[in-house]
């Protein structure tokens, strides 16, 4: 009986020793969330911003932040033209990382992840391995491999492989489309970005792949579904704004401005054309379009150089194959000599620049119909509604200083 006795009262000490074991798992005290900021003012800052806030019971929430660049550094624009830019995951406070948004007036949502203990965990000393220092740098590339997708990728693995399974339906907007519609109100970075994204950025995608931007990978998470006890259950298991900014909300498509180009471009041109008709009687004309030309020859050929560089000899993929440069003539660059030529009224001058238009401008027409070609259409028709009617008209220009001479 005494034996029978002991042996009962160790087997529940057992019990209760391995419940109290399974209470203990690791990762039982984690919350995890995503946390979505949204855009800034700074051009780098259009697009909004994420990290993952790992939240120990009775501990200061930890932020992994995997945007962190140096902001001074002499580098910077030479690295980032050059697409050999890096960045890095950083590790800071929630309460730093809540008033440093909060004070650039950027929105901060949250939404807490239903992952089990060992998920949390994996995922906690995945992302404590991820910021040691020799391995905390990434090549930043910004549709493929940034902040944002930084952050998918560890809550994939986290959730076995299933934002991915739930990213697989195709996306309604390109990786150009999503990029002018958050640049939309800085008309600069806009043109800048639709001239100097090639072809790749208008191949479908799928909503995956759209998750480069913040806002998509939160309403990505949104779609998640993960095994539970009696089925699939949503990996957010529960969301909040904890900061709302007083700022306009994005547009849900970038805005189509291509009327506006066309008409630009039109007037542009039938005034250049006008100076070479009007050139041969009045010197002043000629002076106007032969300085016009030589300003436009050399800021379209800088641009078609630039677009060219970005190509060839850098890691730029989403510039690569960029159909404008039928648009911006390399070549035109040498307009600035031959420009100033033709307003001083010198015949070889104002020939040669005749025929390096002509030569621009049969080179973007080129370009705007090879948009029905398959394989080679680019989504840049606003830039070609500009810029071949303007080539037209300075071709049709200098063509008429050449016969008055």
């Amino acid at each position: 009986m005494g034996l029978r006795l002991f042996l009962a009262t160790a087997l529940a000490v057992l019990v209760i020793s391995g419940a109290q074991f399974a209470r203990a798992e690791p990762g039982d005290d984690l919350t995890v969330f995503v946390l979505t900021f949204g855009p800034g003012d700074h051009p780098f800052f259009k697009f909004g911003h994420n990290a993952i806030l790992v939240q120990p019971k009775d501990e200061s929430g930890l932020v992994y932040n995997f945007g962190t660049f140096q902001f001074d550094s002499p580098a910077l624009i030479p690295k980032f033209l050059r697409g050999r830019f890096k960045y890095w995951l950083s590790v800071s406070s929630m309460e730093d990382a809540y008033a440093s948004y909060v004070s650039d007036n950027r929105t901060i949502e949250a939404q807490e992840l239903d992952l089990t203990s060992a998920q949390k965990w994996a995922l906690w000393q995945s992302l404590r391995e991820n910021a040691r220092p020799e391995n905390r740098e990434y090549l930043y590339d910004y549709f493929r491999d940034n902040c944002s997708t930084r952050v998918r990728d560890a809550i994939d693995r986290a959730a076995g492989g299933r934002v991915r399974q739930a990213g697989e339906r195709p996306a309604a907007m390109t990786f150009r489309a999503d990029a002018l519609r958050m640049t939309a109100d800085f008309f600069p970075e806009y043109l800048g970005l639709d001239l100097g994204l090639g072809r790749p950025t208008d191949a479908p995608i799928t909503l995956w792949d759209e998750a480069f931007l913040p806002e998509r990978m939160r309403d990505l998470l949104r779609l998640v579904r993960i095994p539970g006890e009696s089925g699939d259950k949503p990996l957010v298991k529960a969301e909040r704004t904890l900061f709302a900014a007083r700022r306009p909300p994005k547009p849900d498509r970038p805005p189509d401005w291509t009327w506006y180009f066309l008409t630009a471009g039109l007037a542009l041109g039938a005034l250049l054309a006008g100076l070479g008709r009007f050139g041969c009687v009045q010197p002043a004309a000629r002076v106007g379009l032969g300085i016009a030309g030589s300003l436009l020859g050399f800021v379209f050929g800088v641009l078609g150089i630039i677009l060219l560089s970005f190509w060839v000899f850098t890691d730029h993929k989403a510039a690569y194959a960029n159909a404008n440069i039928f648009l911006l003539a390399p070549w035109s660059v040498l307009l600035a000599g031959y420009g100033i030529g033709a307003a001083l009224g010198r015949p070889a001058a104002t020939r040669k620049a005749f025929w390096l238009v002509a030569a621009a401008a049969g080179f973007a027409a080129i370009g705007v119909l090879a948009k029905v070609l398959p394989g080679l259409a680019q989504d840049n028709l606003m830039i070609g509604a500009f810029l071949l009617p303007v080539w037209l008209g300075l071709a049709v220009g200098f063509r008429g200083l050449t016969r008055s001479r």
